[in-house]
């Protein structure tokens, strides 16, 4: 049995455990609104966030959710500190597990998500995939900033005659001290 795919809003909290026993599918959108963890990290949120999401049992009995998110989000390039679009597109599966221990006993391919109480907090659960797929440093595709803006540390030549050392008076000195 599935919910025929929408565009409505997910519902912010469900009990996953009885929808992996029906075996539902669930497809809707993350309200831009109801995504505070994100917008505090981001320049902003370009609209909803699009998301599929298949409950299931597998083999070994373990409450499944694998699911898709689409979206886009606007960071700072890291060379022109200008608000570049970045999309977010990513897949998952959890395992649903009610404390840490049986996170610890779920297959490698399952990532535990906790469901505390009767339901879970699908907003949070999703934000925090949303957050885990975000790239670490952003930067435009394309030259945003023109590279003679840039230096490595290279001097132009003829500095080096204008600037005197100064450890060349420790040299003098040095040398003095040792004819005596």
């Amino acid at each position: 049995m599935s919910i025929p795919p929408s565009k409505s809003e997910l519902p912010r909290r469900l009990d996953a455990r009885k929808l992996a026993q029906r075996e539902q599918q669930l497809s809707g959108t993350l309200p831009a609104t109801g995504l505070e963890r994100v917008a505090g990290v981001v320049e902003s949120v370009a609209g909803d966030v699009r998301a599929t999401l298949d409950f299931s049992r597998d083999l070994e009995g373990h409450f499944t959710v694998t699911g898709q998110l689409d979206g886009e989000v606007k960071l700072l390039c890291q060379r022109c500190l200008q608000p570049m679009p970045a999309p977010l597109e990513c897949s998952f599966q959890w395992g649903i597990v009610w404390s840490e221990e049986q996170g610890k006993a779920l297959p490698k391919e399952l990532d535990p998500v906790i469901q505390d109480s009767d339901e879970l907090d699908l907003y949070e659960a999703l934000e925090d995939e949303i957050l885990l797929n975000l790239p670490m440093v952003a930067y435009h595709d394309e030259e945003c900033v023109a590279s003679e803006h840039f230096r490595a540390g290279e001097e132009p030549a003829g500095e080096d005659e204008q600037r005197e050392n100064p450890f060349k008076v420790l040299e003098q000195l040095k040398g003095s001290s040792g004819k005596s």
